[in-house]
């Protein structure tokens, strides 16, 4: 295994061992489980989502660690793992994507403290803001709740491209050929036209 390698595993073991210091009881919840049973960006489920979400929010506190800039990584564990949470039921509890984009974030704070007992006013900040720039949502009042909101964009775009790529798999093979090509710096044969 080469150094690239042995980094990005390193990094997925921090990631599982944080997620499981501080999110157990979330991510063992029937909820979670109920996540990954529900679509979300028409292409993926809530659960999978929320997992990118993590993801992310943790390697963006990892970068900033680097930079000598601390971050509550328990908040953004907890506040990653719920920030959707209230999405579940979506088809029951709201009318139209309007009132899910702006009423989840509540309801997903309601789901975080009875999962986690007590919940602390950053975590509750980071889920209920993680919309932002979204609609009429209020923007971060904390580092940690500015990482959510940007790892939540992160992971809705990778959402749709995982999900065209599922659905289209010869997108991969494009994909794939155009990073060659670019790396090689060869061009593109093309017919001419008679």
């Amino acid at each position: 295994m080469g150094k690239k390698s042995q980094k990005k595993e390193k990094r997925r073991e921090a990631i599982r061992q944080e997620l499981e210091r501080y999110g157990s009881e979330i991510l063992n919840s029937e909820e979670m489980k109920q996540a990954f049973q529900q679509r979300h960006h028409t292409l993926s489920t809530v659960g999978a989502h929320t997992m990118r979400v993590a993801a992310t929010s943790l390697a963006i506190c990892y970068a900033l660690k680097k930079l000598h800039i601390k971050t509550d990584i328990p908040s953004v564990v907890k506040g990653s793992l719920c920030h959707d949470l209230g999405i579940l039921g979506r088809g029951e509890k709201f009318h139209s994507s309007k009132e899910c984009s702006a009423r989840h974030p509540i309801d997903s704070v309601e789901i975080a403290q009875k999962l986690t007992g007590e919940l602390s006013d950053k975590t509750a900040d980071i889920i209920e803001r993680h919309m932002w720039p979204v609609g009429k949502a209020k923007p971060p009042n904390s580092l940690e709740a500015a990482i959510v909101s940007t790892a939540d964009k992160i992971a809705a775009v990778e959402d749709f491209v995982e999900g065209y790529e599922q659905q289209r798999p010869g997108i991969k093979g494009v994909v794939r050929e155009i990073k060659k090509r670019k790396k090689e710096n060869t061009a593109w044969k093309t017919k001419k036209k008679s």
